[in-house]
């Protein structure tokens, strides 16, 4: 049977690599996205490849939309088994000069989401025989950073949601697992380097501080996410996945 997944932010970056590895696998993928057009690009680009994919908007803060998304999926396909939230922001601001708005905008998008995804999720891949389920987070969940306060925070809560939740539902099928990637070569480290005005300096940076002197890339972190919905990973639940060059090893003492 072919199997049905959903990922969030899939438009673009990491979410985009990761629907397209997905639907690489067997899949059938739903792109969903705030950004329609986004959304739409990559569904496009997965079905001339000759996979399987279609595209919903989807604002994962308002749980209207993300229970109606999961109602549409199952209804069309009727069974949903794996759900990857990778839909993210974040802003730079030290804690003090972090607004109001920009840090509930941030904890909504980061935290929120995916807590609302796994929600309506969760039931209907239950009822679908079991599968996976892989929140997105980052290393700097787990390692300051200066000026990412918000992020750093949403990213820190996400990992223990990941855990309640792969707690709760492991008799039910449902695993749960979280994948913290340092810096890549797509999604928001590029778009935050590229605002910054001299991204060529923040990428050297990054470089010289990683254990493995290089960013991640997209496919390594597709991979990754491939091999936790797939049957080689059907023991594994509640696991952090540290994909950083032994970034946060080598700051954790």
């Amino acid at each position: 049977m072919t199997q049905t997944a959903i990922v969030t932010g899939g438009g673009r970056g990491l979410g985009a690599a990761i629907a397209a590895r997905l639907a690489s696998d067997g899949m059938k993928v739903i792109v969903a996205d705030l950004d329609e057009a986004a959304a739409r690009a990559t569904s496009d680009e997965i079905r001339a490849a000759g996979y399987t994919s279609e595209w919903e908007t989807c604002d994962v803060t308002q749980e209207g939309e993300v229970a109606a998304l999961v109602e549409s999926v199952v209804e069309r396909h009727g069974s949903l088994h794996h759900l990857v939230a990778s839909a993210a922001i974040e802003t730079r601001a030290k804690l003090a000069d972090t607004t109001d708005d920009d840090w509930n905008q941030i904890l909504d998008v980061n935290l929120k989401g995916p807590f609302l995804c796994m929600k309506h999720a969760i039931p209907r891949i239950a009822a679908s025989g079991g599968g996976s389920i892989v929140l997105m987070g980052s290393v700097l969940g787990f390692i300051g950073q200066p000026s990412y306060s918000a992020y750093c925070a949403s990213k820190g809560a996400l990992a223990n949601l990941m855990k309640q939740a792969s707690i709760e539902h492991a008799a039910e099928g449902v695993r749960v697992n979280l994948v913290s990637p340092s810096a890549t070569d797509t999604g928001l480290f590029l778009r935050m380097a590229e605002s910054t005005g001299n991204p060529d300096a923040i990428i050297d940076m990054v470089i010289r501080n990683n254990p493995m002197q290089r960013l991640g890339t997209g496919d390594e972190i597709a991979a990754t996410v491939s091999f936790l919905c797939s049957p080689g990973a059907a023991y594994l639940s509640g696991a952090v996945i540290p994909l950083d060059g032994g970034m946060a090893a080598r700051r954790i003492v």
